[in-house]
């Protein structure tokens, strides 16, 4: 069961991390993407079993689109955002809302577009958000994506969960960090090992099991 993670950037300027681990959870290719042709063609090569992607991709049901001008909204009154995203809040995660005043609007187009076009070409494709799976595997103490210290304790936690990753030392950095994250919650779901939070009418996220 090989899985495929993927730290999406909402500007196809950055680029893009992936990650693949194989069903041993053993890091097998670091790798990135700035445009989706690019993305669409690795995907074509490698053939993973599934594929793990770190952005949303639903829109809130009721919503076509976010753009602020249209009459879509929420089907259900005074939501802010996905069901998923509530449950986050309630559990104490914080995250973006998907609405039409999202900063992260861009990504969200993004993923939206790169899941439709796996899903019709086959794939198999879920949705996963590694700052939510950080928490659970090593607690509330994980320190900010952008801090000094981030990728240094990233290694230092991942090492034990993924082998590896010394092969690709160099190439390590916060968005590849959260592209292996990503791939290994999906590996967890290969393994029946994963919760899922939201309402699959309007999209699910998966995440490490959640403690009782």
């Amino acid at each position: 069961m090989s899985v495929l993670g993927v730290d999406l950037r909402a500007s196809r300027k950055k680029p893009s991390s992936i990650a693949i681990l194989d069903s041993q959870s053993h890091l097998t290719k670091l790798g990135s993407f700035h445009e989706d042709s690019e993305f669409l063609k690795m995907l074509d090569d490698i053939s993973p079993d599934l594929v793990a992607i770190g952005a949303p991709l639903n829109l809130p049901s009721g919503f076509c689109c976010l753009d602020q001008t249209c009459s879509c909204h929420f089907s259900v009154p005074n939501r802010k955002g996905r069901l998923l995203e509530l449950e986050l809040a309630k559990m104490g995660i914080s995250c973006f809302y998907t609405n039409k005043g999202s900063i992260i609007r861009e990504l969200i187009y993004r993923g939206i577009f790169l899941s439709k076009t796996l899903r019709e070409a086959g794939h198999n494709v879920i949705e996963v958000y590694p700052h939510a799976t950080k928490m659970l595997l090593f607690g509330d103490k994980v320190p900010p994506k952008n801090s000094a210290v981030s990728v240094s304790y990233m290694i230092g936690h991942l090492t034990p969960l993924v082998s590896g990753m010394e092969e690709h030392a160099n190439d390590l950095d916060r968005n590849t960090c959260d592209a292996i994250v990503n791939a290994y919650t999906g590996q967890l779901h290969a393994q029946s090992n994963t919760d899922i939070l939201g309402d699959p009418e309007e999209g699910i996220l998966v995440l490490p099991k959640l403690p009782n």
